[in-house]
């Protein structure tokens, strides 16, 4: 591997306080708490891990600039990162998941009907589309991945599609559209759990790249920020909130057009400025919007 900001001779404890956020993979590789001033390479030599494999998810984690072509998980490590990449999953869908559940269902109890129940379901489906990704993944990549590796990546290439798209939405909708009874504190704690999942996953995401992609993939691009003020003052327009009202019906850009006398062009603009009015893209996320919004 290429040399990366890390190194094995840094004590841990140093690392963990210049990102914290490292704390929560030290249970993926089974490393215990209460390692004193011993080094990363102590540690690793001492809990049965790879030092370069550890080194690696680390500078994944910590680097904004770190993409799948920095490095990549030697073969023989392979069956090693496979395990950290399982241990995460449970994290994401035993831990981390079920307590957003828990908080933003106390927040949609007090938001009431029918913002809470739209809330409510935006998220278990959401829960539900990670877990169903997530074990495709054991069950058709994992596996033949260390006996097959092209064919596992291309297995990875076809099905594997970002699930973080919503988690932005859900942040969203919870920050415009709720109503005003629910206290700033509830929402910004929420919110921040989100944010701390949406990052995780994030980089879950740029390792699972590198292998399952040849490391031969660039960072992912993101999307430039529109300014706070853009769209401050501007609201869907009548012929907008018909064209949602029929994409959160499930209808394609192809029938919305026949359907209103337009261009498929004329639609897609109109798609486009939904998408930048609300801040929400998915499907499931504008669909919530629309009932929020009593279109539905």
């Amino acid at each position: 591997m290429s040399h990366t900001p890390f190194t094995a001779a840094m004590k841990l404890s140093d690392v963990l306080f210049e990102n914290r956020n490292l704390l929560l993979l030290l249970p993926r590789f089974g490393i215990p708490v209460g390692f004193g001033e011993k080094t990363i390479g102590q540690i690793c030599a001492e809990q049965g891990v790879s030092t370069e494999l550890f080194l690696y998810v680390c500078n994944a984690y910590c680097y904004e600039g770190f993409s799948a072509s920095d490095s990549n998980v030697a073969a023989d490590e392979l069956p090693a990162f496979l395990r950290y990449l399982r241990a995460s999953h449970h994290y994401y869908i035993d831990e981390r998941l079920p307590h957003i559940a828990r908080h933003l269902n106390d927040v949609a109890r007090k938001a009431g009907s029918p913002y809470g129940d739209s809330l409510r379901k935006f998220f278990e489906d959401y829960k539900k589309e990670v877990e169903d990704h997530f074990t495709f993944e054991e069950e058709h990549i994992f596996p033949t991945a260390v006996k097959d590796i092209a064919r596992s990546k291309k297995d990875f290439m076809s099905a594997h599609d970002s699930i973080e798209e919503k988690l932005s939405d859900l942040t969203q909708i919870i920050f415009k559209y709720l109503p005003e009874n629910i206290s700033s504190e509830e929402i910004i704690e929420l919110t921040f759990d989100i944010f701390q999942l949406a990052e995780d996953l994030d980089r879950h995401t740029v390792l699972e790249e590198a292998v399952f992609t040849s490391g031969r993939q660039e960072a992912r691009p993101r999307e430039k920020a529109r300014s706070a003020t853009e769209y401050a003052d501007e609201a869907l327009s009548e012929r907008e909130k018909e064209v949602l009202v029929l994409v959160a019906k499930g209808y394609m850009s192809k029938e919305i057009a026949d359907m209103l006398h337009i261009s498929m062009n004329t639609v897609n603009t109109h798609r486009k400025n939904i998408n930048a009015k609300t801040g929400i893209k998915s499907i499931a996320g504008l669909t919530v919007y629309a009932m929020l919004h009593n279109l539905m």
